[in-house]
């Protein structure tokens, strides 16, 4: 009797230790509800704008947009990174980060908490800008209006080629050392074109999206570069290829993509 409630107690602690250390813990697209910063007594809401966050397998993105407030752009800024979870922390590296550049490659711990319905973090961020600072934000899960047909795609992929009007141009003049990560956490798809040698943003979007194992059909909720972009649907055609995938235009015949996967 002894040694079955020793096996047990053992199989119960490696069972919680995976738990701990799963990144897929998380994995999620969210709507901020309401957020408390600094020495903030009550909780405020996002009355004005929208703040999504993305989480997959490791690789997050965060975005600011639909910004009404007076004086603002409607896209307020992007961010994202890696994190990793350990011992009910969740445990976030940033990679991009607009509004402090002086946060591009900090941790930050926080505590968290996730269940069918949301998300909430909570804790302090520390940079130069925002020393011993106070966070906590509660977000609510997003779920697509259907089921998506094909999960492929499904996962955090980067760029090797970006092919526009018939030149590849990715990793070349303006996206010398650049880095462009995706993210496809159905129904959200994220990206983010960022320089980590000198820790600056290029620009970012935010979609939702349709994938039926060969045609996909992506509508832009947010976008950096150009407001017009925004409520534009555009579909193309996905072919994969091993651990890779390309991406191609059904109207723009000087428009391909390709990406490697990285999770």
């Amino acid at each position: 009797m002894r040694k079955f409630v020793i096996s047990v107690t053992i199989l119960f602690l490696l069972f919680a230790f995976k738990n701990d250390d799963s990144i897929t813990e998380i994995n999620g697209a969210f709507l901020r509800k309401e957020f408390r910063f600094g020495d903030m007594k009550q909780w405020s809401q996002d009355q004005d704008r929208k703040v999504v966050k993305i989480f997959r397998d490791g690789y997050w993105m965060t975005f600011f947009y639909d910004d009404r407030r007076p004086n603002r752009k409607i896209f307020d800024g992007a961010g994202g990174g890696t994190y990793h979870l350990k011992d009910r922390k969740y445990v976030e590296k940033i990679d991009f980060y607009p509004w402090d550049s002086t946060a591009v490659g900090t941790e930050i711990s926080l505590n968290y908490s996730v269940n069918e319905k949301g998300f909430q973090q909570f804790g302090k961020m520390n940079s130069e800008k925002y020393p011993n600072y106070d966070v906590n934000e509660k977000f609510e899960r997003i779920i697509g209006q259907e089921a998506l047909k094909n999960k492929k795609l499904e996962g955090v992929w980067e760029m090797t080629e970006g092919t526009w009007g018939g030149e590849n141009r990715f990793g070349a003049g303006k996206y010398k050392d650049a880095k462009m990560v995706v993210i496809f956490q159905y129904p959200k798809m994220a990206l983010a074109y960022f320089f980590p040698k000198t820790k600056t943003f290029d620009g970012a979007g935010l979609y939702t999206y349709q994938f039926d194992g060969k045609t996909f059909t992506e509508t832009n909720e947010a976008y950096s570069w150009d407001e017009k972009h925004v409520g534009t649907r555009n579909n193309f055609n996905i072919k994969f290829d091993g651990n890779t995938f390309t991406k191609t235009s059904l109207t723009n015949k000087g428009f391909k993509e390709v990406y490697k996967k990285i999770r």
